[in-house]
C-alpha cells in the first residue's frame, strides 16, 4: 500500500498539477467557451492517473490492475476533495468512470515494463568483478618474475 500512496503523492499529483498548470495558461491565452472547461480538464487527470498508476504498477511488481486502480482512485479523490473545498458544493465524481481505467491500464504498462539492470547486475560491472577476481587468484610464481639483466630464464 505504501507504494501506491507514494506513486500518487509523488508521480501522479505532480503530473496532474502540471498539466493543470498548462491547460490554464493555454485556456486563457485561447479564448474558448466556459462549457468546454470541464472537458479540457479531463486531460491532465487522465495523464496523472496514468502515471501514478505506470509508477504504482512499476514499484508493485505484480497486480497491475489492482495497484493502477487504487493508484488512480487515490488521486481522484485527492483532486475530487480540493475541487468540493474550494468550490465549497458537492459534485457528481462521474470522472472516475474514465480515471479508474487509466489507472489501470498504467498498472498493466508499468508491471511489464522491464526494470533497467542495477549496477551490480550490469554487464560492465560483472565484466569488472570477474576480472578483479582473477588478478586477486593469480599468484606469481619464481619462474614468472623478469629476468635480471644478464641472466638467462632456465
Amino acid at each position: 500500500m505504501r507504494h501506491i500512496i507514494r506513486a500518487c503523492l509523488l508521480t501522479g499529483l505532480p503530473v496532474s498539477a502540471a498539466g493543470f498548470a498548462g491547460l490554464t495558461v493555454l485556456l486563457t491565452a485561447a479564448d474558448l467557451p466556459q462549457r468546454l472547461y470541464p472537458a479540457a480538464a479531463c486531460i491532465p487527470l487522465l495523464l496523472g492517473c496514468f502515471c501514478a498508476g505506470f509508477s504504482a504498477g512499476r514499484a508493485a511488481r505484480l497486480h497491475g490492475i489492482r495497484c493502477g486502480s487504487l493508484a488512480a482512485l487515490l488521486l481522484s479523490a485527492l483532486w475530487y476533495a480540493a475541487v468540493c473545498i474550494i468550490t465549497g458544493t458537492l459534485r457528481s465524481p462521474m470522472l472516475l468512470c474514465v480515471l479508474l481505467p487509466a489507472g489501470a491500464a498504467g498498472g498493466i504498462l508499468g508491471v511489464n515494463t522491464r526494470l533497467p539492470l542495477t549496477k551490480r547486475r550490469s554487464h560492465l560491472a560483472a565484466r569488472i568483478r570477474i576480472r578483479t577476481a582473477m588478478l586477486l587468484r593469480h599468484r606469481p610464481h619464481r619462474t614468472d618474475s623478469l629476468p635480471v639483466s644478464g641472466q638467462s630464464k632456465p
